[in-house]
């Protein structure tokens, strides 16, 4: 894992966990994009810098000035802490509160609730994918399923406030008719927890949300050191759901199925979508 404890590697780190949408730029699907976040481009446009000075500054190759810090502390959307760690690792005095600059008109997310309405496009796709599709809010909370879904019968039954709750479930092992390989089950949950992280970036007063990461903190004994060391990234999922002897397809008594993540802005809604793997091609993969 990288250590977080320079320069150039909290830059990078900062960079890649910025979704593009809370720096006001158009989100694309995944599959698009290396990494969630920002692109270097993105940001040094954003920054007004240079991306070969961005490139050298995050591999260690130059000192920023005070003013650049400064630029990509704004861009990033950085909360006031972050903005000083990022100070104090280029070798600058933190800012003092009344020097401090005014939050960014392009941060959208400061001051609102995490959002939990499914919204017209995505119920579009609730309605008209013929896959099973499940609509979740940014802390990976389930807003709602399509049929198809609901007949995966994936989780078994969890009572308290959490049980649909993807984050929680993954976690705290919850009972479920889903099983992943051990690769598979790493990549899910950094995916989970990178999401979690940005969602605290972009909703730093939502109760919910934060009460759910305290909880995850108190209850699971692995999500703090995947809070710490998970690595945003474009983590592929596969899976095989067994059924209970009923409705059971071509696959007999499990589907093999593929996951892909797309977001929906406005939102900033998680529509996961599942279709059935190739069979010949993933021959005892999952």
């Amino acid at each position: 894992m990288q250590r977080d404890d320079d320069f150039g590697t909290a830059l990078r780190t900062f960079r890649e966990q910025t979704p593009p949408e809370a720096a006001g730029i158009r989100p694309t699907l995944p599959t698009e994009r290396r990494v969630p976040g920002l692109r270097r481009g993105e940001l040094a446009r954003l920054a007004k810098v240079s991306e070969e000075h961005l490139r050298r500054l995050e591999q260690g190759r130059r000192k920023p000035s005070r003013e650049v810090v400064d630029a990509l502390a704004s861009a990033l959307q950085l909360a006031p802490g972050e903005h000083e760690r990022l100070r104090l690792l280029a070798g600058f005095a933190p800012l003092s509160k009344p020097d401090r600059p005014p939050a960014p008109t392009s941060q959208r997310y400061v001051d609102r609730r995490m959002p939990s309405e499914v919204t017209p496009p995505a119920q579009r796709l609730l309605d008209r994918l013929d896959v099973p599709v499940c609509v979740c809010d940014a802390a990976w909370t389930v807003l709602e399923g399509n049929p198809l879904w609901d007949g995966l019968q994936c989780g078994g039954k969890v009572s308290g406030k959490y049980e649909r709750n993807v984050a929680w479930r993954l976690f705290t092992n919850a009972p479920t008719a889903v099983v992943r390989s051990p690769e598979y089950l790493a990549a899910f949950k950094s995916t989970v927890v990178t999401g979690l992280r940005a969602a605290t970036r972009r909703y730093p007063g939502d109760p919910r949300l934060h009460e759910l990461i305290a909880d995850l903190r108190a209850s699971a004994s692995d999500f703090p050191r995947w809070w710490t060391h998970a690595e945003p990234g474009n983590h592929p999922d596969r899976l095989v759901v067994h059924h209970n002897g009923r409705d059971r397809d071509r696959t007999g008594h499990q589907d093999l199925l593929d996951k892909d993540i797309l977001i929906i802005e406005p939102g900033d809604l998680r529509v996961v979508v599942f279709t059935l793997a190739d069979q010949a091609a993933s021959s005892g993969s999952i």
